[in-house]
């Protein structure tokens, strides 16, 4: 079933009947896509975890309106706050890896300039926020992970800096991610990793990275594509300490 996101609402308890301000590009996406209208089923979602499934009853640009059947309360955002720095890499690899680190759970995605990125500045976040938020459609998700304006990566260490735990992932470590996460005992609500570019970070951005709190891990004996490590390690985050 089609899900949108509305943002102001209003919703009469007697009657059942929700008033949502929608985006012009969902509005043009359930009117000119999905030839949605009067009559239509339809579900949708708003930032305070409720979602509701019902008949458009009014549609115009900015406003749906909809006779509700159901509302649920959604439980799908992870206890984790997960948050995700990763160096920026070439092309369109950063879109795949917030589209899966959104259905992942992360909380936050900070795009990071790093000594061997070879993006050093970018136009794209419009678009990958753009990229978050259709995910959390697509995953059940209710709020989107905000991806941040670019950082440069020693400026970066000044985000977040009470998180429980603070890794970041290095190839030539041999302490693996796993084995750290089996030697916490604590609880642990929440989570930095910062995952480098291609050629990886360098031995001085380790250092620095070290000396700003954070255990550098690796994930195995087999070389991972920097994307393939972003889902990698937030799956065993989340597998380890939040809800998967």
């Amino acid at each position: 079933m089609p899900r949108f996101p509305i943002r102001k609402k209003s919703f009469s308890e007697n009657d059942k009947i929700l008033r949502g301000t929608i985006s012009e590009s969902d509005y043009t996406h359930i009117t000119k896509v999905l030839r949605l209208g009067d009559g239509d089923q339809i579900t949708v979602f708003d930032t305070e975890s409720t979602e509701y499934e019902g008949r458009i009853t009014d549609l115009s640009p900015g406003t749906i309106v909809i006779q509700v059947h159901d509302t649920y309360l959604l439980k799908t955002e992870s206890g984790l706050e997960l948050n995700l720095f990763q160096a920026i890499l070439k092309g369109n690899k950063m879109d795949g890896i917030i589209s899966q680190a959104t259905q992942l759970g992360v909380s936050g995605i900070f795009p990071v300039v790093s000594e061997r990125t070879q993006v050093r500045s970018t136009a794209k976040v419009d678009r990958w926020n753009k990229i978050a938020l259709e995910s959390t459609k697509q995953c059940g998700r209710v709020t989107p992970p905000v991806v941040s304006e670019p950082v440069d990566f020693r400026n970066s260490f000044g985000i977040k800096k009470q998180s429980g735990i603070k890794v970041i992932l290095y190839e030539n470590q041999s302490e693996l991610l796993r084995d750290y996460m089996d030697s916490v005992l604590r609880p642990v609500n929440s989570v930095n990793v910062y995952v480098g570019p291609e050629g990886s970070f360098s031995e001085q951005e380790i250092f620095f990275a070290e000396k700003n709190g954070y255990v550098s891990l690796g994930l195995g004996k087999r070389v991972l594509r920097a994307e393939t490590a972003s889902t990698a390690s937030l799956a065993l985050f989340q597998s380890h300490f939040g809800d998967m």
